[in-house]
C-alpha cells in the first residue's frame, strides 16, 4: 500500500505541475497571438462619392472625397446634428454624413513597421495635423537675404483650396546702395497640402519702390515686379511652422532689368 500510495503520490504531482505550466503558458501564448492586435471603429462609404468637409456642416471647406467602399477610422460620431467625424490615412480629420457611411469594427492583425511606428511617435510629439487642408487663413514673417541686401516681408494669406493659396507680400529690404519697398501679390500651388510638411511652388508680381542712399547718384523709381519661385513648409503644434523661401525677383521698367535672388526663413502659422 505505501508503493501505490507514492506512485499515486508522483502521478497527482506531475499532473498538478502540468497544469500549472498550462496555467502559465495561455496566457503568454495568448499575450503573443494578439501582439499589437487593436480592434478599432472604422466606417465605410456607401455611396458613389461623398465629399469631406473641414467641419460639421455644409458651410465649412470640402477637403477631400472619398469614394464606394473607401474605409476610413471613425473619430466620432452623431454628436453634431447627423455628421460622423473620421479620419482619412494620411492622418487628416474630416467631417462627413452620417447616413453616407456604415460603421463597423475591424481588428488589425498586423502591427504597424518600424518606420510607421517613428512617423507616428514624430507626429504626436513634433508635427502637427496637416493644417493647410482644413484651415482658411495663413501668415509668415519672413527674414532672409535679396541678392546682397537684408530682407523683411509679411505674409498674410488665404486659402482657396487645399492645393491653392493666395498671399499677399510686402516689406522693405535695405542695403548699402539703396533701399527697397517690395509689395506684391502671389499664388503658392501645395504639393503635399495632406502631410505636415509639404513643397510649393509660387508665382507673384507686384511693384517695388527703390531709393538710393544719400551718398549715391541713385533717384528713387518705381519698377515692376515678377517673383517666380517656391518653398518648403513645416508644420509643428500649435498650427506653428518653418517655412524656407527661395525665389527669383525681377525688377524690370521700360528701359532696365534686374533679377535679385531671395532665400528666407520663416515663423508661419495658419487658422
Amino acid at each position: 500500500m505505501t508503493c501505490r500510495s507514492r506512485t499515486g503520490g508522483r502521478g497527482g504531482a506531475r499532473v498538478a505541475a502540468t497544469v500549472l505550466a498550462a496555467l502559465v503558458a495561455a496566457p503568454a501564448a495568448q499575450a503573443r497571438s494578439g501582439r499589437g492586435a487593436r480592434v478599432r471603429a472604422h466606417a465605410r462609404v456607401l455611396v458613389e462619392r461623398a465629399p469631406l468637409y473641414s467641419g460639421p456642416g455644409f458651410g465649412y471647406r470640402v477637403i477631400a472625397t472619398v469614394e464606394r467602399d473607401d474605409v476610413v477610422a471613425m473619430v466620432e460620431r452623431g454628436r453634431r446634428g447627423g455628421w460622423t467625424r473620421v479620419r482619412l490615412p494620411s492622418g487628416i480629420d474630416g467631417w462627413i454624413l452620417t447616413e453616407h457611411v456604415h460603421v463597423f469594427l475591424r481588428k488589425d492583425d498586423r502591427p504597424p513597421s518600424r518606420l510607421r511606428r517613428f512617423g507616428r511617435a514624430l507626429r504626436r510629439t513634433i508635427l502637427g495635423p496637416p493644417n493647410l487642408s482644413t484651415d482658411r487663413f495663413t501668415g509668415a514673417l519672413s527674414a532672409g537675404a535679396l541678392g546682397r541686401e537684408g530682407l523683411f516681408l509679411v505674409r498674410p494669406g488665404v486659402l482657396v483650396a487645399p492645393h491653392l493659396g493666395l498671399e499677399a507680400y510686402l516689406g522693405p529690404t535695405s542695403g548699402r546702395e539703396a533701399s527697397r519697398g517690395i509689395f506684391g501679390l502671389a499664388a503658392n500651388v501645395f504639393v503635399t497640402p495632406h502631410l505636415p510638411a509639404t513643397i510649393f511652388v509660387s508665382v507673384g508680381t507686384g511693384a517695388v519702390y527703390t531709393k538710393g542712399k544719400v551718398d549715391t547718384l541713385e533717384t528713387a523709381s518705381w519698377s515692376y515686379l515678377l517673383s517666380p519661385g517656391g518653398g518648403f513648409w513645416v508644420i509643428f503644434k500649435h498650427n506653428v511652422g518653418l517655412r524656407f523661401d527661395v525665389r527669383n525677383h525681377i525688377l524690370f521698367r521700360a528701359d532696365t532689368a534686374t533679377s535679385m535672388q531671395e532665400y528666407s526663413g520663416a515663423l508661419a502659422f495658419s487658422f
